[in-house]
């Protein structure tokens, strides 16, 4: 889509009765509280089944969310699984935010109603290229190797000889 094309499309308005599928507000023309998200390579803006309130948090936080539940967590399939999809670069999420063509691979700009203003889907300390396989490659010091721990190695270097 060229930036003429771009700037002649004309963004949707809600449907009626919609609401949001996490804080189950109206989302409506009066409260502003609409978005849309366009996909990648389609560029097919679809609306958001979430209120803009709830995107814009998914924006701020996925990708810390994302750090520290690696650094965290206790289960090595949650850490496996996690470091296998990578850290994230764009906003997602399957149920408020589908992307139904198979050819899609991510979302890339957001618009909201409330300003009428297009903005990137890149998530806030989001990094890419270099940046991001030298952050993943840091996050693989959380897995534990053959079923044992740091502190394994560290308990057996003090235990006394017998």
């Amino acid at each position: 889509m060229s930036s003429q094309e771009e700037c002649l499309y004309e963004h949707g308005k809600p449907a009626m009765d919609m609401c949001c599928l996490v804080t189950y507000e109206d989302i409506t023309d009066e409260d502003k509280n609409y978005a849309e998200y366009q996909c990648y390579p389609s560029m097919k803006w679809k609306p958001a089944l979430f209120e803009m309130c709830v995107v814009q948090q998914m924006l701020d936080d996925q990708f810390h969310r994302y750090v520290e539940r690696v650094k965290k967590t206790d289960c090595q399939a949650e850490l496996r699984r996690l470091l296998k999809a990578g850290p994230p670069i764009y906003v997602s999420d399957k149920h408020g935010l589908p992307m139904d063509d198979d050819d899609d691979t991510h979302i890339i700009k957001l618009w909201y109603a409330s300003d009428g203003e297009e903005r990137s889907a890149k998530l806030d300390g989001a990094v890419e290229g270099v940046e991001r396989e030298e952050l993943l490659e840091s996050l693989k010091q959380f897995i534990i190797v053959e079923g044992k721990e740091a502190e394994d190695d560290e308990d057996a270097d003090k235990k006394p000889a017998t």
